[in-house]
């Protein structure tokens, strides 16, 4: 019997934190547009940090700053390719969640949920009524070329 409870600790510490996970990454998309000058400002820092302990070159600075600058933008790039797959499954945690939940515990998650992410925005009015199964491909991936394309 202790070995279920040290399981069900585990299940819960597990589901705790995709749930968080899941919360905190739709918290920053959908967080207000504020100016953030912050990659800005730790590329100035990370730089002036590599500037004064090797000694670069005016040259080497400008090139280190590109490629950085280059790598942010590679982020970028695959935080947009991977963020749906987030969402998707921040939405099917939720589900689950619903699910084990009393009517009563459920509007109080609903507005917990209201809490945690004010600034989401509506859902679009063209958006499923039903999210789809945990294992369908995501629709991207349905309508993206194969690869090598």
């Amino acid at each position: 019997m202790n070995s279920w409870r040290v399981i069900l600790a585990t299940v819960v510490i597990f589901g705790s934190g995709v749930l968080t996970g899941g919360l905190l990454v739709n918290y920053v998309k959908h967080a207000p547009p504020a100016p953030r000058p912050y990659p800005q400002v730790m590329t100035q820092k990370f730089v002036e940090q590599l500037d004064a302990k090797l000694h670069l070159t005016a040259e080497q600075r400008a090139k280190i700053e590109k490629i950085i600058a280059n790598g942010q933008e590679r982020n970028r790039d695959l935080w947009k390719l991977v963020a749906p797959e987030f969402r998707s499954v921040t939405q099917d945690v939720r589900q689950h969640i619903r699910a084990v939940l009393t009517p009563d515990q459920k509007k109080q998650f609903e507005e917990l949920m209201k809490q945690l992410a004010p600034h989401r925005p509506p859902p679009a009015t063209n958006a499923p009524a039903a999210l789809p199964p945990t294992n369908a491909p995501p629709e991207s991936a349905t309508n993206a070329p194969p690869p090598g394309v």
